[in-house]
């Protein structure tokens, strides 16, 4: 039975998830640099998890596996979040948050792929209303269909795939008896310290040409929300196991294109139908087969 408190880690999972792409897009508007949102987010979700594990009483520094996996994550992990960061500028968020949202899917394909996962009807149908609800997406898109072709838009196809190598990783190098709060930690700083030198050679905050401090505040919030987010997500995973914590995905996709379009507008009809598709496509990717997994 979901308790109240199991709910409402739930709805912040799904809503933290959702309002993400319109973060990116807020962040490419003003000009944010790539580096500062990776450095000062890693290390402040860092610093808030570590004291969570300080006040719990979880080891979260752990050893060399602990730290070569939270490098690990980091990296693959940072790869498409900065990807995603600089896509935002060129590719509207209702569309980045569709793409975005295949990555489930993608994820199933590559299990299957690389012998991880069995085929399954179900599933297997998933990929196809996948593609169908990418087609839709790509091909509706202005001026597509007379040859003005969005490469943008095609290379933020990509994400989901890179997001996939993410989730495999994570799946395969798991560290034995870590606590999943003290993985957060070690990805989290482990992806400050990668950002820090982008940071100090391209764009330092003692140059003449950055943001004024004011344009961080929404950098700040997001520490916030996303520490807020793996506390949800963590807790939920231990506590309610993969299958029922996945389901925030249902959320998470509507709420991406509502809140995208309250901020920038840009809404069509094919965007709703290519919603649709994708939503029953994350249906039959969740269920069947894969709700009778094991949870991790």
């Amino acid at each position: 039975m979901t308790s109240p408190r199991h709910l409402s880690l739930f709805l912040i999972l799904g809503l933290f998830w959702g309002v993400s792409p319109s973060l990116y897009r807020h962040w490419g508007v003003i000009g944010m640099p790539v580096s500062h949102v990776i450095l000062f987010t890693g290390f402040g979700v860092g610093l808030a998890l570590a004291l969570i594990c300080q006040l719990r009483g979880i080891d979260w520094w752990g050893g060399r596996k602990l730290q070569f996996f939270g490098l690990g994550c980091a990296i693959l992990m940072n790869v498409p979040f900065a990807l995603g960061l600089h896509f935002a500028q060129h590719v509207p968020p209702t569309e980045l948050a569709l793409i975005i949202s295949t990555a489930p899917i993608v994820n199933y394909l590559v299990a299957l792929v690389t012998g991880r996962e069995s085929a399954a009807t179900r599933r297997l149908a998933a990929i196809m209303l996948g593609f169908l609800s990418t087609a839709i997406l790509v091909i509706t898109r202005k001026g597509m269909l007379q040859g003005d072709v969005s490469w943008w838009l095609i290379a933020a196809f990509s994400l989901p795939v890179l997001y996939s190598a993410y989730n495999w990783f994570a799946a395969v190098w798991w560290p034995p008896k870590v606590h999943a709060m003290a993985a957060g930690v070690a990805e989290s700083f482990w992806s400050g310290l990668l950002a820090l030198p982008f940071f100090i050679l391209f764009a330092p905050t003692w140059s003449g040409e950055q943001l004024p401090m004011a344009a961080y505040w929404t950098v700040l919030a997001a520490c916030g929300m996303w520490t807020l987010e793996r506390i949800a997500f963590f807790t939920l995973i231990q506590e309610k196991g993969a299958v029922f914590t996945v389901q925030a995905v249902y959320l998470s996709t509507p709420a991406a294109v509502v809140i995208a379009l309250a901020f920038y507008g840009g809404a069509d009809i094919w965007l709703f139908v290519a919603l649709a598709v994708l939503m029953g496509a994350l249906y039959l990717n969740n269920t069947g087969s894969a709700a009778r997994q094991k949870s991790f």
